[in-house]
């Protein structure tokens, strides 16, 4: 019985049978609604394309030294850090744009898809 205990409390804290979040069909499409429109196609503010997988794990920080995403680390992924934060002057989508921030579910997915390793799955 202990070890069935520890193997269920080894579960909970490393995430036996979580589903991995997929970046095609669940992080591009976030991608695409809040940041596309500024950061792709012909618009590539900062240098920064997020469009694809390619691009976006390509894509640096505007000092051009740091990527956007560290996978495994979401609060060193420039790309979590910039949605999340509560400061309005640098969170994106800014708020002089018509796109609003992420919701909470949307940057709970961004954060468990960079946490996860940031795959290409």
């Amino acid at each position: 019985m202990r070890q069935f205990g520890c193997l269920l409390l080894a579960c909970i804290v490393f995430g036996c049978g979580q589903k991995p979040v997929s970046y095609r069909d669940q992080i591009q499409p976030v991608l695409n609604t809040r940041c596309v429109k500024c950061h792709g196609g012909e618009m590539t503010l900062g240098k920064i394309s997020l469009t694809s997988y390619e691009s976006l794990m390509s894509s640096k920080t505007i000092s051009g030294k740091q990527p956007l995403v560290y996978p495994g680390s979401p609060t060193e992924s420039r790309l979590y850090i910039l949605c999340a934060t509560n400061q309005a002057h640098f969170r994106m989508p800014p708020d002089t744009s018509a796109i609003t921030p992420l919701p909470g579910p949307e940057l709970e997915l961004l954060a468990k898809w960079i946490t996860q390793g940031a795959k290409n799955n």
